[in-house]
């Protein structure tokens, strides 16, 4: 992921959400010359589901890059409550707009080099980021982990995140007291329901060359849901965690 200066081209739409339950698309005046699929319009409905306030689209392609040409899927978020409240945190934003907008493509992820998540803020403020396709399919398949993990805190089987949580040189912690720490302040929480619900992703290099993605979200719970974030490398290929931080 990093920040885009290009010239890009596109059509915009506007889809509001003004009852988020409906979520209905509203073209604007360039639907006759662009259409979009029902699986790239569901991903917008899922974002306004989780986000509301108002979307706007836009498929093009980059003018000029140092790579080349790029198609792209834009999505412009303003006016959101969602928005508002995470403010601090826009690149988590950003790369959770792009991830459920993702996820619910299928074929339609070959038509893609990007994902664009453009940010406006109630005080006028604009961020944009950009997001490889391949990129986002590496964090899709690493959240695989993400789910294994809860997974097993749903089942209060703290034991077996024994083998998922590797010893590492880049997170000092004891694997032995974090477990015993789950098993204390799990109860207070109640029973997993809805098991985890991304926030976003960011990525880091280290200086060892290796890529850690750290996922951050929430375990929706019956009595009170608690924050979770799992690190882990992000081209790897097997059930393993690097870190896992487990909050109020």
């Amino acid at each position: 992921m990093r920040k885009i200066f290009s010239a890009v081209i596109g059509f915009l739409f506007l889809t509001s959400c003004a009852e988020k339950h409906e979520g209905e698309l509203k073209p604007g005046l360039f639907s006759n010359f662009v259409s979009i699929t029902d699986n790239e319009d569901n991903g917008v409905k899922k974002i306004l589901d989780f986000y509301g306030g108002y979307c706007k689209y836009a498929i093009g392609a980059s003018a000029s890059t140092d790579d080349g040409k790029k198609k792209y899927f834009e999505l412009e978020l303003s006016k959101s409550h969602g928005l508002e409240k995470q403010r601090a945190t826009p690149e988590l934003i950003a790369s959770n707009v792009a991830y459920i907008f993702l996820s619910n493509l299928k074929e339609e992820r070959k038509n893609y080099d990007e994902i664009h998540a453009v940010l406006i803020f109630a005080d006028g403020k604009k961020e944009t980021f950009e997001f490889p396709v391949q990129q986002l399919q590496l964090v899709e398949n690493r959240m695989v982990v993400v789910n294994k993990i809860v997974a097993v805190i749903k089942e209060k089987n703290f034991e077996a995140l024994r083998p998922i949580l590797v010893e590492n040189r880049l997170f000092a912690y004891d694997k032995n007291q974090l477990i015993a720490n789950l098993k204390i302040v799990d109860p207070r929480f109640g029973n997993v329901t809805e098991g985890f619900r991304p926030f976003g992703f960011r990525i880091n290099k280290t200086k060892y060359g290796a890529e850690i993605v750290h996922i951050a979200g929430a375990i929706i719970r019956d009595k009170q849901s608690n924050m979770l974030s799992v690190d882990l490398n992000l081209n790897g290929k097997d059930v393993k965690a690097y870190k896992l931080d487990y909050e109020l």
